[in-house]
């Protein structure tokens, strides 16, 4: 499996608030999906802006990853699901 490709696509000022958005495109193969991180202009600037936001998608899915660690499955539980399988095998015939 390739590495995520994570590049920042965009930033920009929210209108009449103290906040930038800065969004990160992320892809892998088909996969690809953007994440909006909003942070205060107050806290840090321009040249800080880009760190403090990938500290922000980092802790994130770090965040992510501990909450859905109870999903994973072993390559057993994969394989015995698709076994489990309920879909018909045929389609039924038309009189």
């Amino acid at each position: 499996m390739s590495k995520f490709r994570i590049k920042v696509a965009r930033i920009e000022a929210a209108p009449g608030r103290e906040e930038v958005c800065i969004t990160f495109q992320i892809q892998r193969e088909a996969l690809s999906f953007q994440v909006p991180i909003g942070l205060s202009v107050s806290n840090f600037d321009d040249t800080e802006m880009v760190q403090a936001a990938r500290n922000t998608l980092h802790r994130t899915f770090v965040e992510l990853a501990t909450e859905s660690r109870d999903w994973k499955l072993s390559a057993k539980d994969l394989r015995q699901l698709s076994h489990m399988s309920l879909r018909p095998t045929e389609h039924p015939k038309r009189v």
